[in-house]
């Protein structure tokens, strides 16, 4: 699918492409708002409380200080996604663009539950990253924001549509190749932070690991699971498994009547064959 295919670029009257906003799909419309609530939110907590604000992003934010003194806070791995720098609104605003235009491409192709499931998925590989390693070189972050998952977004939508045309910075260029430059951007500040021994206030790990998952989940297929309808089959496998069961049961045990008679049933087969006739 190219860039004049999709819904936002139509061919317009005069010739060229009229760009048009994508619909939103029921996920991320949830993740928006719920990215947005949230950082209102702590908004208005910063402006009213700023210590309580400061405790919000330390305790749902990861935040490293508490697992390496023997708290592992489970829940920011995922929490932490959804919280952002209260002091630079563009934070939350560039995410939430790029969850808007990328998450909304995607979710068309992976259907909401599908996209649901990734989006978790990729935060939880961002968060994941960024702990293995403030752990293993031993220092002490506080990394927040939806970076990690957006990250993933966009290059799971790269590498399936990696021919599509988008704009960035007004610069015509492929989603594939916009994808592995905004990628090379951040493994090379990570590194140069890195040996450099300085903290430049992003989480390049958080990225970069969302982006891992994003191109591992297409490459391997996982991203077209969906572990609710998994589940949901495995449960009606099971609930068929157990009628087949019980009607090979009543056969047995109604041959047993017709060959024995009626005083040959135990008590439990008696009370199989009366649940079964209250359909039970």
């Amino acid at each position: 699918m190219g860039f004049d295919d999709r819904e936002y670029a139509r061919p317009g009257g005069g010739g060229g492409p009229s760009i048009a906003l994508p619909r939103v799909g029921p996920a991320v419309k949830f993740l928006l708002a719920t990215n947005l609530g949230i950082f209102v939110f702590c908004f208005v907590v910063f402006l009213v409380h700023p210590p309580l604000d400061d405790w919000l992003h330390r305790v749902f934010g990861l935040n490293t200080e508490l697992w390496r003194a023997g708290i592992p806070a489970l829940w920011q791995l995922v929490t932490g996604a959804f919280l952002h720098a209260t002091s630079s609104p563009m934070h939350v605003l560039y995410n939430m663009l790029l969850l808007y235009f990328f998450g909304t491409m995607l979710e068309a192709m992976l259907g909401a539950r599908r996209f649901m499931v990734f989006y978790l998925g990729a935060a939880l590989a961002g968060s994941l990253l960024s702990l293995v390693l403030s752990l293993v070189l031993g220092q002490a972050t506080l990394a927040y924001g939806a970076s990690g998952a957006v990250m993933g977004v966009v290059v799971a939508a790269a590498t399936l549509r990696p021919r599509t045309q988008v704009l960035l910075l007004f610069i015509p260029m492929t989603l594939a190749i916009m994808a592995i430059g905004i990628v090379a951007i951040d493994l090379f500040q990570g590194i140069a932070a890195w040996k450099n021994g300085i903290n430049d206030g992003v989480a390049h790990s958080v990225h970069l690991g969302g982006a891992a998952w994003g191109f591992v989940a297409v490459k391997a297929g996982l991203i077209w699971r969906d572990p609710i309808e998994k589940w949901r089959a495995r449960r009606a496998f099971r609930a068929a498994e157990q009628r087949r069961g019980a009607d090979q049961r009543m056969d047995d045990l109604l041959a047993k009547i017709h060959r024995e008679g009626m005083g040959s049933l135990s008590r439990a087969e008696r009370d199989f064959l009366q649940s079964r006739s209250k359909g039970k």
